[in-house]
């Protein structure tokens, strides 16, 4: 047995809980309380019941409205993902740690903005997801810490994010105290957990293919943002000189080469980003080719994020059954839906189209 027999055996049982397209054709259109009572009749039953409990829903705030909702999916994204690590031994414990690690990156982000900007402690940790190794109890003292290096210093004692972000972070949070620049700091902590990543995931044997295929493919459409952005800001005046620092610049483990990263940075036009990049990815030419047409990059990272998850979930949910396939979907079919549900709120509130939001849903199974 490869380690993921019992577990994948575990989250298969739980798929049927998992809304389907069915569902989603009955979610969309509706208000903040007509999605409330509709999740009811699903598996969101007792975060639903929680939410009309306190009355959230009848709030004549649209932000509240939405907060709530955002709540629910919050929730439970928590409680279907809690635990799950503890199906699994060996090689396979440590793939599953992976994945989930990536919501104790966003926990660790999170909190250092929080003390740079001075955020309230509970309004920083309300949407967090407590599913890794960071608990939400440790969240919440990181972020009551008098500022972001005493902070970061309570995190890296605990190792967290993973042992080799920590050592990193401790290096940042003493550059920090002497130009307090929080990009920088980002910058160190989202390069070093994704390494981390990439190496467990490259060292968890053959059977964690689908984990780091996943994950290539995440990385090729962050560094694609990265180098849009690269690209917007020379266009702006804030530039770099590019050469062999762009390499910096760039998330390791993805696919797409730093040189035609370099090509898209510096193409002229925005046709010429479409000619360059597409090849790469083909499932890139759409969300490309509506960027190119005006769109901003928050579309083109919600476009890509579409493309990429409905592909993912469609080659994963035929996957070999003792390899790491069945938890990445499981993990991706769980985010898409609380995703999904984020969308559905913006809709019920108004800030975008019910049209708009039918294009973005990705129905996992």
């Amino acid at each position: 047995m490869t380690g993921y027999d019992y577990g994948n055996a575990r989250l298969r049982a739980r798929r049927a809980a998992l809304l389907r397209r069915e569902h989603y054709a009955g979610l969309v259109g509706r208000d903040v309380t007509g999605l409330v009572t509709a999740l009811a009749a699903t598996s969101y039953r007792p975060q639903a019941e929680a939410a009309a409990d306190d009355g959230s829903s009848s709030s004549s705030s649209s932000s509240r409205k939405a907060e709530l909702l955002n709540r629910i999916a919050r929730d439970h994204l928590v409680a279907a993902l809690t635990g799950i690590s503890g199906f699994y031994r060996s090689r396979a414990r440590d793939v599953v740690t992976a994945l989930l690690g990536r919501f104790d990156v966003n926990a660790v982000l999170t909190v250092l903005r929080a003390r740079h900007h001075g955020t309230p402690p509970e309004a920083a940790c309300a949407l967090l997801v407590p599913a890794g190794r960071l608990s939400a109890e440790i969240a919440r003292q990181a972020a009551r810490e008098p500022d972001l290096p005493a902070a970061a210093r309570f995190l890296a004692a605990r190792r967290l994010p993973d042992p080799d972000t920590a050592a990193a972070l401790v290096s940042a949070q003493r550059r920090y105290e002497i130009d307090a620049d929080l990009a920088r700091v980002e910058k160190t902590v989202t390069r070093s957990a994704h390494a981390h990543q990439v190496t467990v995931l490259a060292a968890a044997g053959p059977e964690a293919g689908p984990a780091v295929a996943a994950l290539r493919r995440e990385t090729d459409d962050l560094n694609l943002l990265l180098a849009l952005r690269l690209r917007e800001a020379a266009a702006g005046g804030a530039g770099t000189t590019g050469g062999e620092g762009d390499r910096d610049a760039y998330l390791p483990g993805g696919v797409v080469p730093v040189p035609l990263l370099s090509v898209i940075r510096r193409a002229p036009a925005r046709a010429d980003v479409v000619t360059a990049a597409a090849p790469a990815h083909p499932s890139w030419r759409g969300p490309l080719a509506a960027w190119a047409k005006g769109g901003n990059l928050a579309a083109l990272h919600a476009g890509l994020e579409t493309e990429r998850l409905r592909t993912q979930l469609r080659v994963l949910r035929s996957g070999d059954p003792l390899s790491a396939a069945p938890v990445v979907h499981y993990v991706l079919a769980h985010q898409a839906q609380a995703r999904n549900l984020r969308l559905l709120a913006q809709a019920a509130v108004g800030a975008v189209s019910h049209e708009e939001t039918r294009s973005q849903l990705v129905t996992p199974i």
